[in-house]
């Protein structure tokens, strides 16, 4: 028999959903950004299908059909705030029947950030999350530091900071020899997090150069420090040109710097001879004057691919950190997209947004054995990150397993919990390898085990003791809990049968504890389709 809490919370639940899409309706409460693109992010959602749909006609490539609205909501929740949807979220968008309700949702996702949802904010952190992920690899030699810069990314992206902004502001810090000094007040480490990009990629001008060049150009010049590079043209000038400005040096100065056997180099840009610097500048001001510039090939066109990536699965050119070994007509696309973005006033939230709205981002996954490499840019099905795994259990469950009390204080699960799925996590979203870890640390965790029984499971219990639901619309409850999708007749038949077959209510409660264990614990979990 259904308790009075339980029937009180469900209650609540559906309550919400009706009152839930109401208020989404009403006028967008954010700022205006400060930088307004030439076109609107649905102009620019429409640049891109064409674009590519002349790309694949002239290779001849078949188009993929577009996805049905439970794979999109369930996509965008994932990619724009970390975690999948509740269920009244869902019942509310499958059945919502506006044109632009996929574009709206958007929209809310990235703009609202009125309470409970605080939508806005949510997908702040969760894009500083995967921007911190890309910006200080796994294999850093201080990647455990690493959290340290989400504070300060999150909020450039809650302000939607200019990109070229955000970069100028990261390249002139100078980052100091000891990122954690002190306690604050707070009893906290007191790090600035523009030091920790430095400290955690190595904290040496040898490492600050192939971290910068890396994530921002999209070149890894690190193999050309000892000797030319084996794959590329870059030479160790290079290398140590770009090394020297991360040396001390004063404003005007042209700083230098040794390598290993003593040779001395003059700092200088990638793609330039020789330089000077002005007499009003550091040299650190010079060289963010030179990446930031319109005129750089790559500053632009790297983060267009890097978003696209996150987005989309792969880059619009695979080689995320090798475009310098990309021909010039294998990222034309590439190109064309980045100098929109910097015509924007290099407005990230323009681009996520027009990316989103794309037909292109809303078209069905390829599976496994498809030759991606044939294709252009076609989205892969993606892994989910171990922070994406954990939040979206926690919204699965209704139950807030990283918590010990209301407000929240964190019990540390969550951390142990990504900690361990790191050590098999990738760089690259449609790596799958990944993902077989992930599902089998689900599996075989106490996390799982306890948060899908009967006696501690809200979404669980709620559904079992609903004295108003049959057991195929319980079925559905729990598929749309976890899979942000309805059902097909196939798995409705073959686990309304294993139900039924249940002689008594116990064991009949049983039964759906196995069914949810088992979708929360199968590969679609972990996958993005």
């Amino acid at each position: 028999m259904m308790t009075r809490r339980v029937l009180v919370w469900l209650l609540l639940v559906l309550a919400s959903s009706v009152v839930g899409h109401a208020v989404a309706q009403q006028a967008d409460p954010s700022e205006p950004d400060r930088r307004s693109p030439k076109i609107s992010s649905l102009e620019l959602a429409r640049w891109i299908d064409e674009r590519f749909a002349a790309e694949w006609k002239a290779r001849g490539v078949a188009v993929p059909p577009v996805v049905d609205d439970a794979t999109f909501m369930r996509r965008v929740y994932l990619d724009l705030v970390g975690a999948i949807p509740g269920v009244p979220p869902v019942r509310d968008f499958l059945y919502a029947t506006g044109t632009y309700k996929r574009e709206d949702l958007i929209d809310r996702l990235l703009r609202d950030d009125r309470r409970p949802e605080r939508y806005a904010s949510r997908s702040a952190e969760h894009l500083a999350r995967i921007w911190r992920r890309s910006m200080i690899p796994q294999n850093s030699p201080n990647a455990a530091m690493a959290a340290g810069f989400e504070p300060w990314l999150r909020d450039q992206f809650a302000s939607n900071v200019a990109y070229d902004e955000f970069a100028r502001t990261l390249l002139t810090s100078t980052p100091t020899p000891n990122p954690m000094p002190d306690q604050n007040q707070l009893g906290r480490p007191a790090i600035e997090p523009l030091q920790v990009f430095y400290q955690a990629n190595g904290g040496t001008p040898v490492s600050s150069a192939d971290a910068v060049t890396r994530y921002f150009l999209g070149v890894r010049i690190g193999c050309a420090q000892c000797h030319p590079h084996p794959f590329s043209s870059w030479k160790q000038e290079d290398f140590w040109g770009m090394a020297a400005f991360f040396s001390n040096a004063t404003a005007g100065q042209l700083p230098q710097i040794s390598d290993e056997a003593g040779a001395t180099y003059k700092a200088k840009f990638l793609w330039d001879k020789e330089i000077t610097i002005p007499e009003d500048k550091s040299p650190r001001e010079a060289l963010a004057d030179w990446l930031v510039s319109p005129s750089n090939p790559n500053f632009a066109s790297t983060a267009v691919n890097r978003i696209w990536q996150h987005l989309c699965g792969r880059g619009i050119v695979a080689a995320v950190d090798d475009l310098d070994q990309v021909t010039d007509e294998e990222r034309a696309v590439l190109d064309e997209l980045g100098e929109m973005f910097a015509e924007s006033g290099y407005n990230m939230r323009w681009l996520i947004e027009g990316i989103c709205k794309s037909t292109f981002y809303q078209r069905v996954s390829l599976s496994e054995d498809t030759d991606v490499e044939s294709e252009l840019a076609l989205r892969p099905l993606k892994t989910l990150t171990p922070e994406q795994v954990f939040d979206s259990l926690e919204e699965a469950l209704a139950l807030p397993i990283g918590r010990v009390d209301n407000p929240p204080r964190f019990n540390g699960l969550r951390n142990a919990f990504v900690d361990r799925m790191d050590e098999a996590a990738s760089d690259s979203p449609e790596d799958f390898r990944a993902g077989i870890p992930q599902a089998l640390m689900v599996m075989n965790g106490k996390l799982t085990a306890d948060a899908t029984s009967l006696e501690k499971s809200r979404t669980l219990r709620a559904v079992v003791d609903a004295p108003f639901l049959k057991p195929a619309d319980k079925i559905e409850a729990l598929f749309l809990a976890a899979f942000t999708r309805m059902p097909s007749e196939q798995e409705l038949e073959f686990l309304l049968e294993h139900v039924e077959r249940q002689t008594n209510e116990e064991t009949r409660g049983r039964a759906y504890e196995e069914v949810f264990w088992g979708m929360l614990n199968s590969p679609e979990f972990v996958l993005s389709r």
